[in-house]
């Protein structure tokens, strides 16, 4: 099921009768959404999959204003979900069908499948969940024509007010890469240009920076290993003079 994305809330057009109505979220992050996401789709306030709370309110009285499904007729209205590679819509799709939502569908093999196919769309790169972090569209359609990178090229600067900002003072980054914090006890995911990461040490904000373990700054956007082989070194924060 491929199509447009729907300007109002972060979902694929299906190609269904529009008396139906289309509606639906994204089933990913906020720092997923921040170095790519189809065009016009609203970025998530959800940090992690666990807290994703689309359509689960009791009422609608107490469904919040945010929700991309508040109002949505859950016996007539088309759903279609996208995430990354589409468990998390297929296990989603069970608990929304629960609360009564009739019409659901999930884009087949999420977007990493709908990207070998072309990336009509599709702003950015696809954060993946292992050591690469992010993955142009390019990655999944190998040999694409000059066309395709031109039109690829074209959205991602049609998007570039809204896309790859660093986290710490809102300027465009190089590279869509994410980062972890150089605090052990924050390791927050996120986006920062050259300057803040030097001026930062690493970290994600001021109040990580007097944190009283604190990994050593990577290079580039090479990854931390597990935080227990820091354990032996002296990861505080530099003290003050006496």
């Amino acid at each position: 099921m491929h199509g447009p994305a729907c300007g109002s809330c972060g979902t694929v057009a299906l190609p269904r009768k529009p008396s139906r109505g289309i509606g639906g979220p994204a089933f990913w992050t906020d720092y997923e959404w921040d170095i790519g996401h189809f065009q016009g789709a609203q970025r998530p306030n959800v940090d992690c999959f666990r807290s994703t709370s689309f359509g689960l309110s009791e009422s609608e009285q107490e469904m919040d204003s945010s929700d991309p499904l508040n109002g949505i007729d859950k016996e007539n209205t088309d759903i279609l979900m996208y995430c990354t590679g589409g468990i998390r819509c297929d296990v989603y799709s069970t608990i929304l069908r629960k609360k009564g939502f009739r019409n659901l569908y999930t884009l087949k093999g999420g977007v990493s499948n709908y990207l070998k196919e072309g990336s009509a769309g599709w702003v950015g790169n696809l954060f993946v969940f292992d050591g690469r972090l992010s993955l142009p569209p390019a990655t999944y359609k190998p040999g694409a024509g000059d066309d395709d990178d031109e039109e690829e090229e074209e959205g991602r600067n049609r998007s570039s007010s809204e896309l790859g900002r660093c986290y710490a003072c809102g300027s465009e980054v190089v590279e869509l890469r994410h980062r972890n914090c150089a605090n052990i006890d924050c390791n927050r995911l996120y986006l920062c240009c050259g300057r803040c990461v030097e001026e930062l040490r690493g970290c994600c904000g001021e109040g990580c920076t007097a944190a009283p373990r604190l990994r050593p700054l990577l290079p580039s956007h090479q990854r931390y290993h597990k935080w227990h082989l820091y354990r032996h070194l002296d990861l505080g924060a530099p003290s003050s003079p006496s």
